[in-house]
């Protein structure tokens, strides 16, 4: 017999958020609503649809822990080319973790580097800057 503890409600909540980040912060700045639209529809980026995450308390951390890498990697990418190699093997690393428990994910590296980050665009997915109608 295995004693497992099981993950929190809280962190399930989290590894949501950082999820939503992932779509609504960091994936429309390297990719169009089309490609976009594609990633919801075919691919299984979401804590429920995971078949091999069962909720205990190490894969929370492991999941959270590589969804807050890859984003650290991504906000920074373009910052700095002399560490692209390290980088590539950071997110080897975490998609390996992510696949593991099921995230569905086809995105290589190389992908968010051919994607050209843009500033100041509008899409649909982007999180509004403010709840406001003017």
């Amino acid at each position: 017999m295995k004693i497992v503890h099981a993950s929190t409600e809280e962190q399930e909540k989290h590894i949501e958020e950082l999820i939503q980040q992932m779509y609504h912060e960091i994936f429309p700045i390297y990719f169009s609503d089309k490609m976009m639209e594609e990633l919801e529809t075919e691919f299984s980026f979401k804590l429920h649809e995971a078949p091999n995450y069962h909720g205990t308390l190490k894969e929370a951390f492991q999941v959270m822990s590589s969804l807050q890498a890859l984003i650290a990697l991504f906000e920074n990418v373009h910052k700095s080319e002399k560490h692209i190699e390290k980088y590539k093997d950071m997110y080897e690393r975490n998609m390996d973790t992510l696949k593991r428990y099921g995230f569905k994910l086809p995105l290589t590296f190389e992908k968010f580097l051919a994607s050209s980050t843009k500033e100041n665009m509008f899409s649909r997915y982007l999180k509004p800057a403010n709840k406001w109608i003017i």
